[in-house]
Formats: structure tokens, sequence, C-alpha cells
């Protein structure tokens, strides 16, 4: 199979590369070669660190490079697909179910026999008044309980994404929001806490997509998060701090905040101000127990200058025991436990000085310490925040440190 690799930026098409899937074995292989014009292009980059701009070069690989990992399903969306065609598919035909018009980032995809036609270039996106219709979808998905409508429902919506847990892209007055429903198993109300984390972080100066909260009240809230890789219909390219390390599933744990902020000293095109906002999410993760802060949950969106961190995403309080508590994403290569004067400790690694350090911290203790008075605003009860208050207080509270 020949695909033709289409980068839809800037308000133009422009062909960046060929992606070649043979099947050997029942092993699909890869075969990559940048576009002439793309090489020629004045806003040309490297669409992965894997794959640098050579002319004439074809790269080979057993699996799929990064930036075509970003644009394919992950968990949910893969059992999505999975239970619509009724078995498990491979790496090209999870790439390749992906709605064109839900794909992550600016990347399309078209046979080189018809580089015009997008392959699953379906516009239909469903409204944000479907979204109880899809969250049953979603439920009876869980439970194997799904219909073929529901499939046909979850297909295009559901599939788009990353991530473990239900979710839907929907869209309200030409903006795609992605929907996050409340898992069948869960037993805390996981719309509202993210939403709280949100609120927490934007209020920190962390930079956070628009988001809204639906039913607050209710047992199953729905986290709306606004797509960050949209402005209108336009696209913007994306990459995730996987992909921009050079890491992947296998390699990923060994991975920590100092390696992406070199990463960020390598390729971003505001290379202080971004390492000084990684550092602040660092500390805030640490300190508000957002402790699901792998590699997929950091991204990168692209600028005509080069990269930039996109705003943060996927918070999430773990309620579990400050002492127990352990990172996905180590702080220095070694350490997983959250620990204040750690990040005191790396923040010169950030180019943050020591009284950008402390300032920033003082307004982390500020944010945090009214964590009870923001969860009530989103209708958490007494019980709830009881149950999370180990999240937020704990011996490391910035309060107790400034």
């Amino acid at each position: 199979m020949n695909l033709r690799v289409t980068l839809d930026w800037q308000g133009r098409l422009i062909p960046v590369g060929h992606l070649h899937v043979a099947v050997t074995r029942g092993q699909e292989r890869y075969r990559f070669q940048y576009h002439p014009d793309w090489l020629a292009h004045p806003l040309r980059f490297d669409l992965d660190p894997a794959l640098p701009l050579a002319q004439d070069v074809p790269y080979h690989s057993a699996t799929l490079w990064g930036v075509f990992q970003d644009i394919s399903p992950d968990r949910w969306g893969r059992l999505v697909m999975d239970r619509r065609f009724g078995h498990a598919l491979s790496a090209s035909e999870y790439m390749l179910g992906v709605s064109d018009t839900m794909r992550l980032g600016a990347l399309r995809l078209s046979l080189e026999s018809d580089p015009a036609r997008f392959l699953a270039e379906h516009e239909e996106v469903p409204k944000l008044v479907q979204l109880r219709a899809l969250e049953q979808a979603a439920r009876n998905l869980e439970r194997g309980q799904e219909t073929p409508a529901d499939l046909a429902m979850l297909a295009q919506p559901g599939s788009s994404l990353g991530g473990a847990h239900p979710k839907a892209v929907v869209e309200d007055a030409g903006v795609l929001w992605v929907a996050k429903f409340q898992p069948h198993t869960a037993t805390e109300r996981i719309g509202s806490w993210e939403a709280l984390m949100h609120d927490l972080a934007r209020q920190a100066g962390i930079r956070t997509a628009p988001f809204q909260i639906l039913q607050a009240e209710g047992s199953r809230p729905i986290f709306l998060s606004q797509r960050f890789d949209r402005q209108g219909r336009a696209r913007i390219p994306f990459c995730s701090a996987m992909t921009l390390l050079e890491r992947d599933e296998s390699s990923r744990d060994s991975a920590s905040y100092l390696e992406l902020s070199d990463a960020i000293s390598r390729y971003s095109c505001q290379p202080r101000q971004d390492k000084h906002e990684l550092w602040t999410r660092m500390s805030f993760n640490a300190l508000a127990a957002n402790t699901d802060d792998h590699l997929r949950n950091h991204g990168f969106l692209r600028e005509p200058q080069g990269w930039r961190l996109a705003p943060a995403f996927d918070l999430n309080p773990n309620p579990e025991p400050y002492a127990r508590r352990a990172h996905a994403l180590s702080f220095d290569g070694r350490q997983v436990r959250p620990s204040l004067a750690l990040c005191r400790e790396l923040a010169p690694y950030f180019d943050v000085s020591d009284a950008q350090c402390e300032a920033i911290l003082n307004t982390l203790a500020r944010v945090l310490n009214q964590w009870q008075a923001t969860a009530r605003r989103y209708g958490l009860t007494a019980a709830e925040i009881q149950r999370y208050t180990a999240a937020f207080e704990h011996p490391d509270h910035p309060a107790a440190a400034i």
C-alpha cells in the first residue's frame, strides 16, 4: 500500500512525503521518503526527529514512526475499532481508520493513486446535543453490550483520540471539543475532578485549553476540552513528547522532565518561556497529585518558527497518600516520588531563577490553598473532598515550605 502524506497548514495542502506499507509473513514494515515539494518549502521541518529532512533518502522501520503513532488511536479508539470489525487491526489499519476531519494535528492521508481524495474523510461531526447518546453508546461498549448502532455512532468521533477512557469528539458552533465520559467502573466523578484541576492550573498561570463541565451535580459529569490543535477549521501540527524525545512504550519509563526540558532547548522557538512553564507544570503536578504525567500527556504545537509547548491536558488528581505516590514521568531520571525540595533543586535546569522559583511557588501555594473552595464550585461534596484531601494537603504543601 502506497500512501501520500499531506500537511494541511497555513491555508495550504502541502505534500510532505510517501509512506509505503508492506506485509511480510503477517508483519507490517514501513518505508517513508520526503516529497520534493516539502524539502523545498520555506516552512519545512522534520516531521519526526527520527526522520530528518533528506533528499532521496528512504527510511525503513518495522514499527510506525512516532509522528504516525501520534495520529493513530490509543486504547479507547482501538477498542472501538476492534469491536466494530470483530478483531484486532494492524497498526496501519488503526491509523487509516481514524476520521480525517477529527484526526489529531495537521497530517492527512490519501492513496498515491488518488492523492486529492483523503482517506476517512468524514465531514459529519456529532453535535453537542448528541452528547448523551454518545455517552450511552460508550457505556454499552465498555460493558460489552454494544449494538451495531452504538458502534456506528462511535466509529469516527470515538476512534480519533488517545487515552484509555471513553471519549468522543463533538462540535459546537463550529468548534471541536473532546468530551470525556465517566467510565462505568469509576466510583468517583472524574469529570468534576478534571475540571477542578484545569481550573487550578489556569489560576497558577499554566495554559490550558478552554473547558467546561456538563451536569456537574449529577453522577456522570462530562468534561469537555476544546481541541487546541484547531483554530476554527484550520489545523495545527501536533507532536507528542513521546515522539519528540524519540521514545516508545518500552523506553518511556526512563524519560524525565529534565529530558523534556532539553528537548525544549533544541526544538522550541521560545525555549525560555516553554521551560519556565514546564517547570511550573512539573511543580504543580507534584503538589496537586497529577501523577499520570507520562510522555503522551505532554505535547507540542507547530508555529512557523518552530515547536511550542502545547497547553496542559489530561490533569487528574491521585488521592493516594503522598508517601506512596509515584509519577509516570521521572523528575530527574531517577526520582519518581514528588518532592518540593527536588523541584527547587531542578529549577536552574529550566532557566528558572531563585526569585522566579519562589514567586511561582507562592502562586501555587495561594491557588492550592483554595482547592476546597474551587472543588465546591464544581459541585463536589464534602465527602468527595474528604476522600481527595491527601492529593492536595500533605507535608510538602507549598504553604508549609514558603
